[in-house]
């Protein structure tokens, strides 16, 4: 019987522990629900709050650039006329040919051009004769006119020293004295004469000379034909306003002239040995490298553009005039700028600005800004170095809102 109220008591005693376990445990698996939720809650505030990216502003070099379309041509070319009328004898040359400044190209036949200058030879030959008689003729007057002003002096000192001289004799010495002068006045005049005369044939002979002088059609400076429109046998005349065509045209390649158009708008960036990068269409290879080496300093009125020029050497011949390029133009080239993505520059009626975080609460800067490159634009003004600056505008939200810390991106 005892045993048996051991055992009652035995058994109430864990009944009540095992009920006592399940109340704390009950207590427990509340305070924790509780805590996890209260977490959960004070977690879902904190993330409630916006995440935005910052970003450094960086230093770089930062350049106006302009991509545009450009052609190739030599840097001298000239066509070559007839400048008087003949049969072609000799053609010495044909396109592709590389020719040196003087070289003869072609020749014309002038048969009547060339008894022309033989008759005017002759008239001046005849001119030269006259010349010199007339010079013999004048020196023989100068010394008859000495002769007679010397008579006529030793006459009249003769009649001053009290000699009897007639009145005849010293009018007649007179008057071979005024002869003689008369005499010589004309011939100083024929002498004069014979003198322009032979001025004159000389002239016409060199006229002559001059023209059979184009009866060979020469380069003007070291190039390569071109164009070759002439053949042997042909007649060829002197150009005109209705015939235009030349007989040969001669390039200068050794050195290509590349023109492009610089839109208004990009005008005031431009200046002479802005870099330049030359790719011409088709063409397997490195670009090309140059200069700006000139420009024209005026506005074409019909397409607002100005036409400049970048001069490229071309030793080798690998350029061609007539050929298409794209040309990359660097103007206003800033070295050690401080920049910010173009994304982070915002636009409004105030002005242009980026966004800032501070005591992590979106914060608006008023900026400066100058050159866009690349993706990047240059900051001149009013923004510290060390800001970090909200990546974009897009999205962000107004000044003041609080945000989650800024994370800064290496991506900028």
């Amino acid at each position: 019987m005892n045993g048996m109220n051991f055992i009652a008591r035995n058994g109430i005693k864990a009944l009540v522990a095992l009920v006592a376990i399940g109340v704390v445990g009950m207590v427990a698996e509340r305070y924790l629900a509780a805590s996890l939720s209260a977490s959960t809650s004070i977690s879902t505030k904190a993330d409630s709050r916006p995440r935005v990216e910052v970003v450094h502003p960086r230093r770089i070099t930062v350049a106006h650039r302009l991509q545009t379309n450009a052609t190739l041509e030599a840097f001298e070319e000239a066509d070559l006329f007839a400048k008087i009328s003949g049969y072609v004898t000799d053609v010495r040359v044909d396109i592709g040919d590389h020719v040196k400044a003087g070289q003869v190209l072609s020749v014309i036949y002038v048969p009547e051009m060339e008894r022309e200058l033989a008759e005017a030879e002759a008239q001046l030959a005849s001119k030269q004769s006259s010349l010199q008689s007339a010079r013999r003729g004048l020196d023989h007057y100068k010394a008859n006119i000495t002769l007679q002003n010397a008579l006529l002096k030793r006459r009249e000192e003769l009649g001053d020293a009290g000699h009897f001289i007639s009145d005849r004799v010293l009018d007649e010495v007179r008057a071979n004295a005024e002869i003689a002068k008369a005499d010589l006045g004309v011939a100083e005049a024929n002498s004069a004469l014979a003198a322009d005369q032979v001025d004159l044939a000389t002239a016409t002979v060199e006229k002559i000379k001059t023209l059979l002088a184009y009866r060979q059609i020469v380069a003007p400076f070291d190039g390569v034909v071109a164009r070759r429109l002439v053949n042997r046998g042909d007649l060829v005349q002197v150009a005109t306003a209705t015939r235009t065509t030349p007989l040969f045209t001669v390039q200068r390649i050794d050195l290509i002239r590349v023109f492009c158009d610089v839109p208004e708008d990009d005008v005031p960036h431009l200046h002479i040995a802005d870099p330049a990068i030359i790719k011409p269409f088709g063409f397997d290879g490195k670009p090309f490298v140059g200069k700006v080496t000139r420009f024209s300093t005026r506005l074409n009125p019909e397409t607002r553009n100005m036409r400049t020029e970048i001069d490229l050497s071309n030793p080798e011949e690998r350029l061609y005039p007539g050929m298409y390029a794209e040309v990359s133009l660097e103007m206003n080239r800033r070295p050690d700028v401080l920049t910010v993505p173009a994304a982070a520059v915002g636009s409004d009626g105030d002005g242009n600005f980026v966004y800032t975080v501070t005591n992590n609460r979106i914060t608006r800067l008023a900026i400066k800004i100058g050159l866009t490159d690349n993706g990047r634009i240059e900051v001149t003004a009013d923004l510290p170095e060390e800001t970090p600056v909200v990546a974009t505008v897009k999205g962000v939200p107004p000044p003041g809102t609080a945000v989650q810390p800024p994370m800064v991106s290496e991506n900028h």
